[in-house]
């Protein structure tokens, strides 16, 4: 088996892992309760996914295309495409809800909020597993980095949304972990892509980056004030995380 797939695999691995102890976070008893659990985690997860865009995903793959317009030009539309994906999901699931003229009995918003983080999970295992088979471990550590930090939040919030929608506790558990193997399929495709078109990297950081942008958009908006919200420091140190972390790791 070629290496560059064994690092695709490997990348979707790391992700899938963090992923999983977010998830096993849901297990822990806190004093605070599961709203100031859910209510931290979800800040924090948002601020530290528009850092991992800005950062890790869309300036990564601006410098790896801008010397050549096509690929530029796909990895725009890889954005487009994924912030497609995820706003097509949201307006799909509120339309069902209009269709069926009843009062949901599960909030909509964290059931966009689920399945978008099911859904931008996958180009996130691509981005694992294309930065690790596709770059220098120097390029790739702090995308990685950054993409496993903010998957322990994703984990929790994802087991946290699933028992906000009626799960019990064990499947909503599962749930969390299934939306890690999303990851992990990720990781393999990305391996399997870059044997074929090395070049493909950009479009594939691009395409994570439009899901995560639109689907934290989305959230913002769904939820009170959006200056109200960008206001709280969990958000805050969500965004400042990564680049605290790309000063403090070795360059």
């Amino acid at each position: 088996m070629s290496s560059v797939l064994w690092l695709g695999i490997l990348g979707g691995l790391i992700s899938f892992a963090s992923t999983a102890v977010g998830a096993l976070l849901s297990l822990t008893p806190t004093k605070s309760g599961p709203f100031v659990k859910f209510k931290f985690s979800i800040d924090f997860a948002l601020g530290l996914m528009l850092s991992a865009v800005a950062f890790s995903l869309v300036a990564p793959a601006a410098k790896n295309s801008l010397n050549n317009p096509k690929l530029f030009l796909l990895s725009l539309i890889g954005f487009a495409f994924g912030a497609v994906v995820i706003y097509g999901l949201k307006i799909f699931i509120e339309r069902q809800e209009h269709e069926t003229h009843e009062q949901p009995q599960i909030s909509s918003s964290q059931l966009v909020l689920a399945l978008a983080l099911i859904v931008h999970n996958f180009p996130e295992g691509l981005a694992s597993g294309a930065s690790l088979a596709g770059l220098d471990l120097k390029s790739a550590i702090p995308i990685l980095s950054s993409i496993a930090i903010q998957n322990i939040p994703e984990g929790l919030l994802m087991v946290l949304c699933l028992k906000g929608m009626g799960w019990n506790l064990k499947k909503s558990f599962i749930g969390g972990l299934f939306s890690g193997v999303v990851e992990l399929v990720g990781g393999v495709v990305a391996g399997l892509l870059l044997l074929q078109v090395n070049q493909v990297l950009p479009v594939i950081l691009m395409m994570a980056g439009g899901a995560m942008f639109t689907s934290v958009l989305i959230e913002l908006k769904e939820h009170g004030s959006f200056l109200n919200r960008i206001k709280q420091p969990q958000f805050a140190m969500g965004l400042l995380a990564l680049p605290l972390l790309t000063m403090i790791l070795p360059s």
